[in-house]
């Protein structure tokens, strides 16, 4: 009886044995896939960032291409499957964003405010119907971020006064690196934020300017915040006016949509990106990866502005 109890117990603890193995097996064999996997895709974003001056170079020695992104979108991916399997690549105008760093412009050797471009501000925070007892507030808070004279706005303050509020980071009187530093403002609800923060972005540029060709349903709101004369039937009229091939000119824009001078100026209008943003989503051993590069288009050297990775 003794014995055949000793032999049970042996059994028993031979049987668990065995599967801590197969599990512990199992185990090392995914984090030895994983890892594979995860090499090989850092390996295929650096093959993407070595053949993105390629895919830039491409969009800038082809006018037509900037005039239509969705055009210049599918023949890239054309390009790139070519070259490489199951990626796909999804370009974004960052040109048709509010730049927030346009609320300061350059005076000798430091930055002060552009209250020109205040004013266009305000009418996006009016047309999303930000709480209009905050604008002021806002608007000088920004000011006092982003500038670098050291005097502070009338309805904000600089850098002593935000320290003694214990919500509060104020940007060390330079140019924003990327919106979320709006938040640090603690200025807006969580709501209030969401009507705009889609149509706000922080670029490394203080002029206000707005590419017609890629004005759409959702970032209509910045182009009306630039010219309020316009009304919602002529931003309906210049989406639907858009030639396949983009507008040409400001001359063209206005033969073709007949919408007057006096509501539509050339001074803040391009026909083609200053900025865009690069989507590429690669699939390797089903497992997708991303690589985002945000990119000037006015130079062909040194133009990435940010890149990021992400699974």
């Amino acid at each position: 009886m003794r014995k055949g109890f000793v032999l049970i117990s042996t059994l028993a603890l031979i049987v668990i044995l065995s599967f801590l193995i197969l599990v512990i097996s199992r185990l090392i064999y995914n984090d030895t896939i994983k890892s594979t996997v995860y090499t090989s895709s850092i390996e295929k974003r650096i093959e993407l960032i070595n053949s993105e001056k390629l895919f830039t170079n491409t969009l800038l020695n082809n006018s037509e291409l900037l005039k239509n992104l969705t055009f210049a979108e599918s023949q890239l991916n054309i390009f790139a499957n070519t070259k490489y399997e199951n990626l796909d690549i999804e370009l974004y105008d960052m040109t048709n964003c509010f730049n927030l760093n346009t609320l300061v412009k350059p005076f000798r050797s430091i930055y002060v405010k552009n209250e020109d471009n205040g004013l266009f501000f305000e009418n996006l925070l009016l047309i999303n119907n930000i709480d209009r007892t905050k604008h002021r507030e806002l608007i000088d808070r920004l000011y006092d971020a982003l500038d670098s004279d050291r005097l502070p706005e009338p309805f904000g303050a600089e850098d002593l006064f935000y320290t003694t509020q214990d919500e509060l980071s104020l940007n060390p009187d330079q140019l924003f690196l990327h919106k979320s530093q709006i938040k640090n403002l603690a200025m807006l609800t969580t709501s209030e934020l969401e009507m705009i923060y889609k149509n706000i972005c922080a670029l490394p540029d203080n002029d206000v300017v707005f590419n017609i060709n890629e004005l759409n349903n959702e970032n209509y709101q910045v182009l009306l915040s630039i010219y309020p004369d316009l009304s919602l039937k002529d931003i309906e009229t210049i989406i639907l006016s858009k030639p396949i091939e983009g507008y040409q000119n400001f001359s063209n824009l206005l033969e073709l949509t007949n919408i007057t001078a006096f509501k539509l100026t050339e001074d803040y209008l391009t026909f083609e990106p200053k900025y865009i943003q690069i989507l590429y989503k690669v699939k390797y051993e089903d497992t997708f990866f991303n690589l985002l590069s945000i990119i000037t288009l006015e130079s062909r050297n040194n133009n990435i502005i940010r890149r990021s990775i992400s699974t």
